[in-house]
């Protein structure tokens, strides 16, 4: 009794929950949480804690990293990284032993990155977790990605993305065969997109693949290939058996070189309809993209059917949320281009129990679309010039992200300091 006691007073010295947050919100939040029981060992409760704390902050991704007096544990919520504790450093090994464990990983490998997956529930909800463990100079630095086991997650209405925006879609999916690109930088929910893509494409009469670095989510009723490098499993290879399959919809994680593209060109030739993402800083820009990796110009013309540019931004709490002063000069300043509607509605954050004091609460794609016309098409096989294409593009009437994240904003449903971030990366 008395060390269990002792391991008691421990755990709530180790794990206070009012010491989580950062802000005084979050602490509000906290204090109701409950302690850890001792379950089969202090390391699995422990592990489990810090699972349950980041589904419930909306957390996608935990870094335990190892410091030299301590660790540091933090969330990645909304895309911003949050440092949540300072935890004892001799916790550090009990705690990347457990998790190798429950990811079948070797436990004496500490020279080598690994990576592996598990799975975790919290209450209805199911997550798989992909680990990446990284070694260090102090000590392994571990990484767990949190990946909700729900398909119906996947819907174009969730991407937040406006209606008329939903509409050019559309029409471009009613396409039976080329490529659709969507093009972005890493960690702008490409993939994401994809997924809600497929969901709607599929049917019981096509036959829909994917090849995929690695596998995120599992999909009902599709046929998903992992890539494994190490093996001779790439994307080129995997799209090549992929073609014997007879699929009627491809999908390709990412066309990253000349190889695999000139593949999913050849699978559009045929028939397919070819969907994959692309880094690439705006839709034009992924055109260039697919010259720079060496593919002729009249292919290009003859298969891209679209190409859609995406950056994730962050919400408005709702709960919140306070109506703001709208400085037309400053708007004037930043975005000398946009016309500003008559009606203009600007909102701030404030910060509440609900977003745990930042006044921001999820993401929502901002979305660029460019459909691929008769006149682009010659463009691209003339090979012209990305600013050439760009003004037809304009003339066409293409919306590109900065003016959409301006529309948001003038609307309300994005703030300022979501705002500037879009515009200076575009600049």
């Amino acid at each position: 009794m008395f060390l269990f006691r002792s391991l008691f007073r421990k755990w709530s010295r180790l794990i206070d929950p009012k010491e989580l947050v950062v802000h005084a919100a979050q602490k509000d939040h906290h204090r109701s949480a409950t302690t850890p029981s001792l379950k089969d060992s202090s390391t699995e409760a422990f592990l489990d804690y810090w699972l349950q704390k980041a589904v419930e902050m909306g957390a996608s991704d935990i870094h335990f990293e190892r410091c030299r007096t301590y660790v540091k544990v933090r969330y990645r919520v909304d895309g911003k990284l949050q440092t949540i504790k300072r935890l004892p450093v001799n916790l550090h090994s009990g705690l990347v032993t457990r998790i190798k464990i429950l990811s079948k990983l070797k436990i004496d490998e500490k020279r080598i990155p690994q990576d592996g997956r598990f799975s975790f529930s919290h209450g209805d909800k199911k997550f798989d977790i992909r680990v990446s463990i990284l070694p260090g100079y102090l000590g392994e630095c571990l990484v767990m990605r949190l990946l909700q086991s729900d398909s119906n997650q996947f819907s174009l209405q969730k991407l937040g993305i406006r209606e008329e925006d939903i509409l050019k879609l559309e029409r471009l999916m009613a396409i039976q065969n080329g490529i659709m690109l969507v093009a972005g930088p890493t960690g702008s929910g490409k993939s994401t997109t994809l997924y809600s893509i497929i969901q709607k494409v599929s049917s019981p009469e096509r036959k829909v693949i994917t090849v995929e670095d690695p596998v995120e989510y599992q999909l009902e009723g599709i046929n998903q290939v992992s890539v494994n490098e190490t093996i001779g499993m790439t994307f080129a290879a995997a799209l090549r058996s992929m073609l014997r399959q007879a699929p009627n919809i491809i999908f390709v994680g990412e066309i990253r070189d000349k190889e695999t593209a000139e593949i999913a060109i050849r699978a559009a030739l045929t028939g397919h309809l070819v969907l994959s993402t692309v880094h690439a800083r705006d839709t034009v820009n992924a055109v260039t993209r697919l010259f720079d990796l060496g593919i002729p110009s009249y292919l290009i013309a003859a298969t891209l059917r679209g190409v859609l540019s995406q950056r994730l931004i962050r919400k408005l709490c709702p709960c919140c949320t306070q109506e703001g002063k709208f400085d037309s000069a400053l708007l004037k300043e930043i975005a000398p281009e946009f016309a500003i509607p008559e009606n203009v509605h600007i909102s701030e954050p404030v910060g509440c129990t609900q977003c745990f004091g930042t006044g921001y609460r999820g993401r929502q794609a901002v979305m660029e679309i460019l459909p691929i016309s008769e006149e682009v098409q010659r463009m691209i096989d003339r090979k012209c010039d990305e600013d050439q294409i760009r003004r037809q593009a304009e003339a066409e009437g293409l919306e590109t992200l900065r003016q959409i994240a301006l529309d948001h904003y003038v609307h309300g449903r994005i703030g300022y300091e979501a705002l500037l971030s879009l515009l200076s990366e575009m600049s």
